[in-house]
């Protein structure tokens, strides 16, 4: 994978999430809170260093490792198709990382901040942005829903995608509702849980009714 300038850009939102970081560090307190419960109380801290550096390092690993797992795709299952797509959502996955260390930190400074309402938000979003792209992706090893159904034949992975696009952009405009309506969170992670169930239970019917299972 030649770096391009989506690569780049990548690259250079980790320097940012590292920079942030940097710039954050002296006055974050000690104890760094890194979990929440279902009632957005923190039941969980994480000691400086880690507390602070532990998002940047895991973004910077994950992502770059994502840039290059498609290299040692097996044959037949090459990401040249979906290559845009698959890298535009790299980037959206860097800068959502990078929001969450900054909410986190902010979280930190501030008791506040309600990070359940923050957090389903935007991964609501993150659900739309996906949604938005997931019909577009052509069967390929690494990214869409892969389910034993969806690869085994084009139509069904063809179909399916189509319902995924549709049920991650309502799922997800609906949890962005929530957030900002203050909706429980079980109902909200209900509905990010239901966008990625329902394909994968609809890619087994219309398999069944493509393909039909051998008795």
């Amino acid at each position: 994978m030649k770096l391009n300038k989506l690569f780049i850009s990548v690259v250079t939102v980790l320097i940012v999430t590292w920079v942030v970081a940097i710039m954050y560090e002296p006055k974050l307190p000690e104890q760094i809170p890194t979990h929440w419960n279902i009632k957005g109380e923190v039941d969980d801290y994480t000691s400086k260093p880690w507390g602070v550096y532990m998002l940047p390092l895991i973004s910077t690993i994950t992502n770059l490792l994502l840039f290059f797992l498609p290299k040692i795709a097996p044959k037949g299952f090459k990401l040249e198709a979906a290559k845009k797509v698959y890298e535009i959502l790299i980037m959206v996955m860097a800068v959502f990382m990078l929001a969450v260390m900054v909410l986190m930190f902010e979280a930190a400074l501030n008791n506040d901040i309600d990070m359940n309402k923050w957090i389903l938000g935007g991964v609501g979003l993150l659900f739309v942005i996906i949604g938005n792209y997931l019909s577009k992706v052509p069967k390929n090893f690494f990214l869409g829903i892969r389910t034993p159904w969806t690869l085994a034949s084009d139509e069904v992975w063809f179909k399916t995608h189509k319902l995924g696009a549709w049920a991650f952009v309502i799922c997800g405009l609906l949890v962005m509702i929530g957030a900002l309506l203050s909706w429980p969170v079980w109902l909200m992670t209900g509905l990010l849980m239901a966008a990625g169930f329902v394909p994968v239970i609809y890619s087994l019917i219309v398999y069944k009714k493509i393909e039909g299972f051998s008795d």
